[in-house]
């Protein structure tokens, strides 16, 4: 067992993205000479969206420690400590809004999205490791 367990994602293919932008790059260059009004009208701002969207894509995901869980969510990340946690609630069915729940000591509940989880065994294996008990809802 690490001291901490990080699981990061990005939504799309970061590949994929620099590939589309490496093509549009050099279909640009092939067409300023010819066509330097198309380039600056269609593919300059193709590029700039383009290069946009491979900056600006979030990261998400779970960061969990002795000393606390780091829920990382877009713009809603949320550091929960370890001591206020009672349990974690893995769901029957997971829904794409909720995976599973943290319930806390005073019976309040954060709901964790599944598009910031790992795979349940190894949330369930790091969460156990860590003193968290497990239950089923």
């Amino acid at each position: 067992m690490t001291e901490t367990f990080e699981y990061k994602t990005r939504p799309g293919s970061l590949t994929l993205s620099m590939i589309a932008f490496a093509g549009l790059t050099l279909l640009a260059a092939q067409l300023w000479a010819s066509l330097p009004g198309v380039v600056i009208l269609l593919l300059i701002p193709a590029l700039l969206t383009c290069l946009w969207q491979i900056v600006v894509t979030p990261i998400y995901g779970l960061s969990v420690s002795r000393h606390g869980w780091q829920i990382i969510n877009g713009r809603q990340d949320l550091s929960i400590p370890a001591c206020d946690i009672a349990y974690l609630r893995m769901a029957e069915a997971i829904t794409p809004e909720v995976g599973a729940t943290l319930v806390m000591n005073d019976g309040s509940e954060v709901a964790l999205p599944t598009h910031v989880l790992p795979h349940p065994m190894d949330l369930i294996r790091e969460a156990t490791n860590r003193g968290i008990p497990v239950r089923e809802a």
